[in-house]
């Protein structure tokens, strides 16, 4: 789908407003931002909502619809740069929903890309302007790749014991399973294989080839921006390598669901092998500038503080481990590539890329094997004895409607971890995009309620993150904003949602994330955030601020945390007024002991499809509390164990 000359003007306002450049630095029309940001709608598998993008710049510059924004009856693209900014933030600030959603889309596409294209000679000079160095580069000494995935020219039939689908956490670890109790195992993976040779910590790049949908997915209505890998390893090559062990407290809730090896020993088993293989340690968590700010504020006020757990080796904890969600270019992260799946490859085990699995062959109630098409249009059959389904919470429920599932909890219970940002810009430089990625969390408010509360974690930021999780309110406010980025210290809130959403299907087939934060959710997150705020105080932040949408801020002192906790409630908590990401997608299509309460019994296989297993995040039976790597792995590698044995 092609734009009109009338909604290419529409689409330059609109970026131009958002990022208009100043002091020399191009506007986001003179970066190229409108073509590469229509690129991206065009990668948005969903056809109902890239024709909901045309349709809107449609209408944007009539005069109609610039009048509803409050800007009178002249087209959107005649008005004065100030007049238009009034628009925009009309649409921020409506009432509608519907509104508030479409403003922050258009927010997050126009400024995330003016932020992160590189310019003609591969340095973009707003990078420049605002003190970021840009990518590092790939590294020359990199190895070559060790896995070669199989060639598909034409239609192919293969046959195997176990087609996996997906590679990441859940479909890697199983696959290495599998194939190390001399099962033949077929890996399905729907993205590309990028391995220490291709990453070069370029935020462009690596959001365009590693991550679902180039890093644009969000929920339905855009209240929660949802962060999955789409590449041979999946999460696991692109994650903050925190690795933390399920703890005691969720597998007796999760046994409670009916499934009693959570918390018995064959579950600790698999706990224990999969930090063994994958080297889960503390040794590598030399604290950065970033991480220096987050430990002093926890230690001023007396509050709980330890080291992250991750899973490294000889991992570098300075300049380069800042830019590891874009892949290790050092191959210090022990992803399912560096572990899993070269173990299964090593047994023999076949790896397409770049295959998309559309749907589970079932003959006579038993899964039979995998309908799917490569990127380059080409139909693969594989026939199994059995089918692992390991793409994910969003993507298996998906694939198990494709396949003809009817079971009414397939989709429900999605739990998200829905995070949030509170920044604090320091006096000091701080070049939060260095160090170890994640290095010091805190648990002071993990216990809220029962087992429900927040964690509380920094990370590497580049300045995608720092554009998603702040407001707008001019291009002046905004500039200003970013140029404190190498001062800027973001501490998330991370949820451990109690209440979830819901994966639907299109008529398409295609995933439809829904998810709302109830009221009970909403009160830790607001109890978060105010933690944040006086962890940032106790450290020494000069400025604190929020991810509203509008301007939440204060300076520390005088009492000014209650003001900025009072224009927090104001602003609001929900979709379009408070910025919330996931990067933790869970419960989709969860086990447990009974239909009626679950996808899937306490083997993992589906209560509908005999041979037909889930083994990925979807499976938990309620959100973890904790980063889900390795509780999705050992879930995995507990439930592959189990088909093995089945098979033989």
């Amino acid at each position: 789908m092609e734009l009109t000359p009338k909604q290419w003007r529409a689409l330059e306002a609109i970026c131009d407003t958002f990022a208009p450049g100043a002091n020399g630095t191009p506007g986001a029309t003179g970066m190229g931002v409108p073509r590469v940001l229509w690129d991206a709608v065009g990668r948005n598998p969903r056809e109902a909502e890239r024709k909901q993008v045309a349709q809107l710049l449609s209408l944007w510059d009539t005069r109609l619809v610039t009048a509803l924004g409050g800007g009178g009856l002249t087209r959107f693209s005649d008005l004065s740069p100030a007049r238009r900014e009034e628009v925009l933030r009309a649409w921020c600030d409506s009432r509608i929903p519907q509104r508030r959603a479409a403003f922050q889309a258009l927010r997050k596409g126009a400024l995330l890309f003016y932020y992160m294209v590189p310019g003609e000679n591969g340095r973009s000079p707003v990078w420049d302007r605002i003190g970021y160095p840009g990518p590092l580069g790939p590294n020359p000494d990199a190895p070559r790749k060790a896995l070669e995935p199989l060639a598909v020219d034409g239609d192919t039939t293969l046959e195997c014991d176990v087609c996996v689908v997906g590679s990441g956490a859940g479909g890697g670890t199983a696959a290495g399973v599998l194939a190390a109790a001399g099962l033949d195992v077929v890996v399905v993976e729907a993205g590309g294989y990028y391995d220490d040779e291709d990453f070069d910590g370029g935020e462009f790049e690596g959001y365009g080839r590693m991550y679902m949908y180039g890093g644009g997915a969000a929920t339905h209505d855009q209240s929660v921006a949802l962060l999955a890998g789409s590449c041979l390893g999946g999460g696991t090559t692109i994650n903050y390598t925190t690795s933390f062990r399920t703890p005691d407290d969720v597998r007796e809730e999760w046994a409670a669901h009916g499934v009693p090896a959570f918390a018995g020993d064959e579950y600790a088993r698999s706990l224990d092998a999969v930090c063994e293989r994958l080297g889960v340690n503390q040794e590598h968590n030399a604290p950065s500038s970033r991480e220096q700010a987050l430990q002093r504020g926890l230690t001023g006020l007396g509050w709980h503080a330890d080291f992250m757990p991750r899973n490294v080796r000889g991992c570098e904890q300075g300049k380069v481990c800042g830019y590891c969600n874009y892949g290790c270019r050092l191959g210090a992260k022990q992803s399912t590539v560096k572990t899993w799946l070269a173990d299964a490859y090593a047994a023999g085990t076949r790896i397409l890329v770049g295959t998309h699995a559309e749907r589970v062959i079932v003959e006579r109630g038993a899964a039979a094997g995998v309908e799917a098409r490569t990127t380059g249009g080409h139909r693969v059959s594989v026939r199994a004895r059995a089918v692992v389904s390991g793409c994910g919470a969003i993507h298996t429920p998906a694939l198990l409607r494709r396949s003809g599932l009817e079971n009414i909890n397939i989709g429900k219970h999605l739990r998200l971890h829905p995070a949030t940002v509170v920044w604090g810009v320091y006096d000091e430089e701080v070049r939060p995009w260095e160090g170890t990625m994640q290095a010091i969390y805190s648990d002071q408010h993990r216990y809220l309620d029962g087992g429900y509360g927040v964690k509380y974690e920094t990370a590497a930021i580049h300045p995608s993150l720092l554009v998603v999780f702040s407001p707008w309110r001019s291009a002046a406010e905004h500039a200003r904003m970013m140029e404190a980025l190498p001062h800027s210290v973001p501490i998330g809130i991370l949820l451990r949602d109690r209440d979830g959403g819901e994966v639907k299907v299109d008529r398409a087939g295609q995933p439809v994330v829904k998810y709302r934060l109830s009221d009970y959710d909403v009160h830790h997150v607001r109890r978060g955030v105010e933690g944040a705020a006086e962890i940032h105080e106790a450290a020494g932040a000069q400025r604190v601020f929020s991810s509203h949408s509008r301007d939440v801020s204060y300076t520390p002192g005088n009492g000014g945390r209650a003001r900025f906790m009072q224009e927090a409630d104001a602003c609001g908590w929900d979709t379009g007024r408070c910025t919330y990401g996931s990067f933790h997608i869970m419960g989709s299509a969860r086990m447990g002991g009974s239909p009626e309460t679950s996808a899937c019994n306490p083997r993992g296989e589906t209560w509908e499809v005999r041979g037909l297993y889930v083994c990925d995040g979807s499976a938990f039976p309620s959100a973890s509390g904790v980063n889900p790597m390795i509780s999705i792995e050992s879930i995995a590698h507990m439930n592959a164990a189990g088909i093995a044995d089945s098979l033989r």
